[in-house]
């Protein structure tokens, strides 16, 4: 088997490490000298802990690998190392094994199986702690699709031009999306359903998905997303069914529905996050209880900055900045059962466009009705009074 010059050593060294027998199998041409011309020989003949490098070129085939294997291009540029379907109704990559890497390909070309059923770039089926990183993945049904697979690391990939999304997760837990940019799909561009727990979304970037949201979670708890960005989307982000999960500082603008939309939805909180400029409301809660909207912006959206609609209750609202909405900043159907905290004392009196008294109606209307018993009591004693007075 060829050496691997001395500069790549540094990449794999420490997944070699605790593998003192592990070899590097090179894939690509005769003219290269490489000990096969595809990835999957290179993986049916490799011992588990090896590294399977592939040299630029275009390779068609469909991948199964079931051992674990880091399986990397030469260049690390996804641009110049192709890796096509050669049947479309199957997925281009299958992992099936813990501990494998994917990384530095270009991955296309799944389409609908004959059951109907989309097929995915990269797809890990009940496959633990692997890494999928810096690869293009883009016009197949889904980008990257991890079903019942944990502790995994999805870093700094591309997915557009998906049929249906581009990272998808199903009763997948403690997994890291990072840096991934999604671009282009016709439902979510990220999507975490059914017992998707646990997972830790950062920096990840979703712009055009045209009829889903740009980030959605479904029956999925536990779940903290920071710092993503959400443009152009149906909605921006989307709870349905989900609790306990945490929403802070991601920026949710310019979608055609909500920025962020909670529904069926409880005992999130959402600090820090900015939803401007959508084409309804900014933040959006049907029948979700007890959630904590924190800090946030929401303004110049075509509806309200912040909507708790019909059988939202316990909801805290403190500190938001909801100013030149379409319609009412802050509007809440329940203010009797939900609290909008005027500015902190601890919080400049200058503060502008929060959701105090006189950018909310809701916010009026609930601090008019806390004291009307004491206006009640004052106007009775007054009563008394004069009578009295009057009577001597």
């Amino acid at each position: 088997m060829k050496k691997v010059p001395v500069f790549l050593i540094v990449f794999f060294v420490v997944a070699n490490i605790s593998g003192a027998s592990a070899d590097t199998i090179t894939v690509g041409t005769d003219s290269e000298g490489a000990d096969y011309a595809s990835i999957q020989d290179a993986i049916k003949n490799a011992t588990a802990g090896d590294t399977v490098l592939v040299f630029p070129g275009n390779y068609t085939e469909n991948v199964y690998v079931d051992k674990e294997l880091i399986i990397s291009s030469l260049s690390g540029n996804p641009l110049d190392t192709v890796v096509k379907a050669a049947n479309s109704k199957n997925d281009v990559f299958t992992i099936v094994s813990d501990n494998v890497t994917i990384r530095g390909f270009s991955i296309t070309g799944a389409g609908i199986d004959q059951y109907g059923d989309d097929k995915a770039g990269i797809y890990f089926e009940g496959a633990n702690n692997g890494i999928i990183t810096e690869n293009n993945v883009y016009s197949n049904g889904y980008g990257i699709f991890l079903h019942d697979s944990y502790n995994n690391t999805l870093t700094d990939n591309s997915a557009y031009m998906s049929g249906i999304g581009g990272i998808f997760l199903w009763n997948s837990s403690y997994n890291r999306l990072y840096n991934n940019y999604i671009n282009t799909t016709n439902h979510e561009g990220i999507y975490l359903y059914e017992l998707s727990n646990n997972n830790e979304l950062n920096n990840n970037t979703v712009n055009f998905t045209y009829s889903g949201s740009g980030i959605a979670l479904s029956l999925s708890d536990n779940n903290n997303l920071t710092s993503n960005t959400v443009l152009n989307s149906n909605s921006g982000v989307l709870l349905t069914g989900s609790k306990l999960n945490s929403l802070i500082n991601n920026v949710a603008n310019s979608n055609n529905w909500n920025g962020i939309d909670f529904q069926e939805s409880n005992s999130n909180t959402l600090c820090n996050n900015t939803a401007n400029f959508n084409k309804n409301n900014g933040i959006f809660l049907i029948k979700s209880n007890n959630n904590r909207l924190d800090y946030n912006n929401a303004s110049n959206n075509s509806y309200h900055g912040i909507n708790l609609n019909n059988s939202s209750t316990g909801n805290i609202l403190t500190g938001n900045i909801a100013d030149s909405n379409g319609k009412k900043n802050i509007h809440v159907a329940d203010p009797e059962n939900n609290m909008i905290n005027a500015v902190l004392p601890q919080e400049s009196d200058s503060a502008q466009g929060s959701d105090s008294a006189q950018e909310s109606d809701s916010a009026q209307e609930l601090l008019f009705q806390s004291h009307i018993p004491s206006l009640l009591a004052v106007i009775i004693a007054g009563l008394i009074i004069s009578w009295k007075t009057r009577k001597h």
